[in-house]
């Protein structure tokens, strides 16, 4: 772990790209999605589990094992949480996954869709997750990651903009519950209706102003960019923060919100979400340490 002004980061390697100018990644991330039937071998990992942006097979011989889990779908994408015995199922997809190899550090979960869920099922059945996974895995960190853009119908997800992401943290504050979330600061800005290229300083600043009272319950941020590819699409998780912002000083505000809610001295897990290459990551990754 390395300090960086007030900023404690536990760095967590995505996508096989290691950080640039020597710093040693802390965690590796696997994929644990649904259709997932193995992790490698890791001795420090962070496993990242179903998230619901797209259409699964669900025909794997793992998945099979668990119906509650691969029936519970709309169109094919992922619907999370749905029930007390998919949470119980859930926790042991999860330990399949994972018994033959070390314990995962991190088990990084995503919210289910409104139009079958809230934040008060989840998180009920979310204890029931949790109550199973620590008695196999004691020491294991549990975090949600906030969660916008789907090809999903009929809901949203519940854990999305700003308000919403606090009244999770003043619940799972309120009643004890061992949850962490990872605040995802480019799906903040999707949550809150918030375009790059128009950027509302304002009602950014006011999001991120409601989550600090919260910030204990924040242990890591994802961070990302997009660029426009050649048909002039906004493509996430490519590019860096420079093409995300085409204005220098709104780039600023962004990652003064960054260091609004980490800037504490608090050990917390960084994720630079970043899919085209070294340059950007690295481009990335400086300016989070800069600010």
């Amino acid at each position: 772990m390395k300090r960086y002004k007030n900023m404690n980061f536990i760095f967590v390697e995505y996508g096989n790209q290691p950080y640039p100018d020597g710093i040693k990644a802390d965690l590796v991330e696997v994929a644990g999605h649904l259709d997932k039937t193995s992790v490698p071998d890791i001795s420090n990992y962070s496993l990242h589990t179903e998230y619901s942006y797209g259409k699964r097979n669900l025909a794997s011989n793992l998945i099979r094992r668990y119906p509650k889990l691969y029936s519970s779908n709309k169109d094919g994408v992922p619907q999370l949480w749905k029930d007390k015995g998919w949470a119980v199922q859930f926790a042991s997809f999860v330990h399949s996954l994972t018994n033959e190899h070390a314990a995962p550090t991190v088990i990084e979960i995503h919210p289910p869709f409104n139009d079958y869920s809230s934040i008060d099922s989840f998180l009920d059945f979310y204890t029931v997750f949790e109550e199973k996974i620590h008695a196999i895995y004691p020491d294991v960190k549990i975090v949600v990651e906030n969660r916008a853009g789907s090809i999903y119908r009929g809901g949203k997800f519940v854990v999305s903009a700003a308000e919403e992401i606090a009244e999770l943290c003043k619940k799972i504050r309120e009643n004890n519950v061992r949850l962490g979330v990872v605040l995802d600061f480019p799906q903040l800005l999707t949550g809150e209706l918030i375009h790059p290229e128009c950027f509302d300083r304002g009602k950014y600043t006011n999001a991120v102003h409601m989550l600090v009272p919260y910030r204990e319950v924040i242990k890591g941020i994802h961070i990302w960019g997009k660029k426009r590819s050649s048909t002039g699409r906004f493509v996430a998780h490519t590019g860096d923060l420079n093409t995300l912002f085409p204005d220098v000083d709104d780039k600023k505000v962004f990652l003064n919100g960054i260091k609004a809610i980490c800037d504490d001295e608090m050990s917390r897990f960084l994720v630079p979400e970043v899919n085209s290459g070294g340059e950007d990551l690295r481009s990335v990754v400086k300016d989070v340490l800069s600010i």
